[in-house]
């Protein structure tokens, strides 16, 4: 067991290496350190197993660890090149620079469970073959193309896409890339773990032009693909068929067919709260429980055939058809991580049962986890990998992986009923005990991991899950289910969830206690989670309270182990997100924060708020705003502030809006409505000796509001540090010609920044010669987003910023920009002299290309529009 743990160790460690690498070597390297490390590992079990005495190799006896240690390091780079050669393979597939804005011709077969989003449907595809492409010479044709794709369609005649389908498609292609800010989600690892390298859009029907997207045929290319997705599709269409209460069939669909994406925000919310969003997704005890229930069912039908038991006994026949309806519920619900996980140990399990074999719980754990990875190298990099074989070894190390005993020894005649009732509730208050210790051990378990990987962990939800599992697991999750079968029960686990729904909201609403941490150093994460497994687990008390020490830097972490520590007094750090096509600035004092508009919405349940901004403040230790500023109304600056209002306290509301804008009348966190100060100009504060004033707009401006662009009443804030020579931040808004002309004859001086945050994204209706030279910047941060409409940043605004030497970058290539006043100035690089505009910021950092993983390819598109070089698709 030691040598087979230590092996499985070294397996994790090696796949965790890989997978966190920011660059891949080249292919031979994994060929050859592959054969090397098989090969040597092959001789170390060789030499290991063969029957010679101690006598012709002493070193057996006196050094056994130097063989483990040997045969560990061979496992390791056995997994480390494994891995690496089957990204290279994957990474190899990319989209050719020829298709730069073209529409491809394909044909592709629909896979998984297409989601319906605002206008039409989005849906994985397997490419069957790309169709001939006008124009495209021999060496695009000898590329290997992406076999995966990710699309987004329009709906065409009502004509909705089914797994299994096959259909020919116009499509304009891009390599998958997402936002990069600190603590965000990596979005581009989602597509790069399921095979995806292509993702784009289905072209519309040109003018005089045959369709663009037509299905070829309803079946797939072999006759078993496709089989199970449709399946769930087809559930999936019941369960909203029959439930008219669309919060609940989103629930009953996600606990059915893993369809999670019809689920409502503020579910999604209540569930955080609570602690309970593991209930909703399909977890282990999901899958666990349904093969038990699968098992129970088969055993009293075997037991009914009396040669069917001579010939296999029912216990066995109950135990593999658990497997077997775990695994099927398991691929019905998307086969995921906990699914996954499940399904394996209980295999294991099985197989070692029938052999007559019995593993301790420690081998089929860490066995389970290296088949996984075995599969899916990249799962390690998941959360729910982590938070789901946390969980389970601690129940399976406290002892809860057995089966009940077999009872008592009881008199022949049958007991009087007091003693039978006497019986049930000491059962009851048994296995409520039972329950009370489980979930205590996997609330002190996973805290610390959840505080590592979200930053955040619910106090609240001890209490909550104590109701909600057997609510879920006994109740809701049989109900939806068994709906697929008689529809009624989708009545029922309706009843069920609105009542369970009511009774968390209150007792989140008594006790909304949430624990915080940022992001920790990994030594810190370590040790936190280690510790608190251990806590978790059956040891004395006394070395309990050894460990605690251990877990308290999480909660009180010093500034200097922050990720992005807090400046000192007299600076400031500027963060400009990288939120799409929208601005959201955060600004930070020494005990104070300011956040600059809000980033886009996206239909009505994206945001920049939910998927950057707060996952962002997480990430800092950021735990309140002192003030938030709007500039103007527009979608792309205030599209997020709803959702930050709604889950972190703000003191203050400053903006242009009206007063008739909703946001001036949603209530906070504490119910009231925020105070709300007009931004004008002349308006200033000092925060920790740093000097914020507003430039723009006048009170004129608010008089002829009805007459103006919304543009026109953008907010301006000039941020000042009151040592560094002066260093200054300028934020400007959707300000255009207009504004800036009135700004530089207002007063030009009052203009000069060290960093400015580009007007209206770099629009050509802004960023005027006059203003970039009262401004003169030694840094242009234009925040925009990929491939966007607009074609921003503008062609002649960035030939602007060539011609006037100002140093500029762009979030697609850039993610967020950090800079802080302490920092000093960057080295540029130079070419003949001139500046690279684009290449590197000349004052502070990027966070892309500091966090960039190999996965992380940006699109030919992209590479070019940090060259300051016009597309059709991106300016």
């Amino acid at each position: 067991m030691g040598v087979w743990l230590v092996w499985a160790g070294a397996w994790l460690l090696g796949v965790f290496w890989q997978t966190g690498a920011g660059v891949l070597q080249p292919a031979w390297v994994y060929a050859c350190s592959t054969g090397v490390a098989g090969a040597a590992l092959l001789a170390l079990i060789w030499v290991r197993r063969r029957p010679w005495g101690v006598v012709r190799m002493p070193w057996r006896r006196t050094l056994p660890w130097a063989w483990l240690a040997m045969s560990a390091l061979a496992v390791l780079v056995l997994a480390w090149s494994s891995t690496g050669w089957r990204a290279g393979s994957r990474l190899h597939e990319a989209v050719p620079d020829a298709w730069a804005g073209k529409a491809v011709p394909v044909i592709v077969q629909v896979e998984g469970l297409p989601q319906a989003v605002p206008g039409g449907t989005s849906f994985d595809a397997r490419v069957v073959s790309w169709l001939p492409l006008g124009g495209m010479d021999a060496s695009v044709m000898a590329q290997d193309w992406p076999r995966h794709l990710s699309l987004r369609m329009t709906v065409q005649e009502g004509a909705l896409p089914v797994a299994g389908e096959r259909w020919q498609l116009q499509v304009q292609l891009h390599a998958p890339d997402g936002q990069s800010n600190p603590g965000g989600f990596d979005g581009t690892l989602a597509y790069f773990e399921r095979g995806v390298r292509a993702v784009g859009s289905v072209q519309g029907k040109a003018p005089g032009k045959e369709q663009a997207a037509h299905r070829i045929s309803d079946q797939a290319e072999w006759p078993w693909q496709g089989v199970m997705d449709r399946w769930r599709q087809r559930i999936r269409a019941l369960i909203f068929e029959h439930v008219p209460d669309h919060r609940a069939a989103g629930i009953l669909a996600g606990l059915s067919v893993g369809d999670q994406s019809a689920i409502e925000h503020e579910d999604w919310d209540l569930f955080r709260q609570a602690g309970i969003t593991h209930l909703v997704s399909i977890s282990g005890a999901h899958i666990a429980m349904f093969g038990w229930m699968a098992a129970l069912l088969v055993r009293r039908l075997w037991s009914l055939w009396p040669r069917g038991m001579h010939w296999w006994p029912a216990p066995d026949v109950a135990m593999w058809a658990a497997v077997c309806a775990s695994c099927l519920y398991a691929v019905l619900a998307g086969w995921g991580v906990p699914a996954q996980r499940t399904v394996w140990m209980m295999a294991l399990v099985c197989w070692l049962r029938a052999g007559g074999r019995r593993w301790p719980w420690p081998l089929v754990w860490a066995s389970s986890a290296v088949g996984l990875t075995m599969l899916d190298p990249w799962a390690l990099r998941q959360a729910g990998f982590w938070l789901s074989y946390v969980a389970v070894g601690v129940l399976l190390s406290s002892g809860m992986n057995g089966t009940s005993q077999g009872g008592h020894d009881h008199e022949a005649q049958t007991p009087a009923l007091g003693v039978r009732m006497q019986s049930w509730a000491a059962q009851a208050w048994g296995g409520l005990l039972t329950l009370v210790r489980i979930q205590c051990l996997i609330t002190l378990a996973l805290m610390p991991l959840s505080l590592v990987v979200f930053q955040q962990a619910s106090l609240s939800s001890l209490l909550v899950n104590l109701i909600a599992i057997p609510a879920f697991t006994i109740g809701i999750t049989p109900m939806a289910l068994l709906g697929a079968i008689w529809a009624p029960c989708w009545d029922a686990g309706v009843w069920m969830i609105n009542g369970l729904m009511g009774l968390v909201a209150s007792l989140v609403h008594w006790w909304p206690a949430m624990a915080s941490s940022p992001v920790l150093p990994w030594w810190v994460a370590l040790c936190g989670v280690v510790a608190g497994a251990a806590l978790a687990l059956p040891l004395s008390w006394r070395l309990r309270l050894g460990l605690l020490p251990f877990v308290v830097p999480m909660f009180c972490l010093p500034q200097g182990w922050h990720l992005l520590p807090a400046p000192r007094p007299g600076s400031f750090a500027l963060i400009a997100a990288d939120v799409g096509q929208g601005t959201a600035v955060l600004v930070r004092t020494a005990h104070h924060t300011l956040l600059f508009d809000t980033g886009p919405r996206i239909g009505e349940q994206l945001n920049a708020g939910d998927r950057a901004l707060l996952p962002l403040f997480r990430a800092l230790g950021v735990n309140q705003l002192d003030a938030l500023m709007i500039s103007h109304q527009d979608t792309d600056h205030v599209g997020g502030a709803a959702a930050i209002i709604g889950q972190m306290p703000v003191a203050q509301l400053i903006s242009s809006l009206d007063e008739a804008h909703a946001l001036r009348h949603q209530p906070g966190m504490d119910g009231a409505t925020l105070p709300h100060v007009a931004c004008q100009a002349g308006q200033q504060w000092v925060w920790d000796g740093v000097h914020f004033e507003v430039l723009h707009p006048w009170p004129q401006d608010y008089a002829s509001r009805s007459a103006r662009e919304p543009n026109a009443m953008s907010c301006v804030l000039k941020v000042s540090a009151s040592d560094q020579g002066r260093a200054s931040a300028l934020l400007t808004g959707d300000i255009e010609a207009d504004q800036e002309a009135a700004l530089v004859a207002q007063d030009a001086a009052r203009l000069r920044s060290t960093v400015l945050v580009a007007a209206h994204h770099g629009s050509q209706t802004s960023s005027t010669a006059g203003f970039l030279q009262a401004v003169q910047p030694e840094q242009v941060v234009v925040q925009v987003g990929r491939r966007n409409r607009y074609g921003h940043p503008s062609p002649p605004v960035l030939a602007r910023y060539e011609a006037m030497q100002l140093n500029w970058v762009a979030t697609p290539a850039c993610g967020a920009f950090v800079w802080s006043t302490d920092q000093e100035h960057a080295e540029l690089p130079e070419q003949g002299g001139a500046i690279q505009a684009g290449a590197a910021p000349r004052l502070g950092q990027c966070w892309r290309p500091g966090h960039h993983r190999y996965w992380d390819q940006p699109s030919p598109m992209q590479t070019r529009a940090l060259k300051g070089r016009r597309r059709s698709d991106e300016g």
